[in-house]
């Protein structure tokens, strides 16, 4: 089993011929692998979809134990945990629902 930004490998699989990005995505994905930043473009694609992938099932998760999207305090608490900012009423749909 291999790894790859020191996670287990399991299997892979193509799951798309193809991918577009805009170019100056493709360029800024070239000067990181080309200057060693990223290993590669695939593994860097790859990680970011896992990434997105473990995001999205971990909010799955919280929304069935709270019934839904937890309270904008709760959402807020969490980013100002991993440094980010709090999200305005407007970015909260459940925010002001009574």
């Amino acid at each position: 089993m291999s790894t790859r930004g020191g996670r287990a490998l399991r299997s892979a699989r193509q799951v798309s011929e193809l991918l577009t990005v805009p170019e100056e995505v493709a360029v800024t994905l070239d000067t990181w692998r080309d200057g060693g930043t990223i290993e590669s473009v695939s593994a860097f694609v790859a990680e970011s979809i896992q990434a997105a992938v473990d995001r999205r099932k971990s909010l799955a998760t919280i929304e069935c134990v709270y019934g839904g999207r937890p309270p904008p305090e709760m959402i807020n608490r969490g980013r100002e945990l991993l440094g980010l900012p709090p999200l305005s009423s407007d970015e909260h749909p459940a925010a002001g629902a009574a």
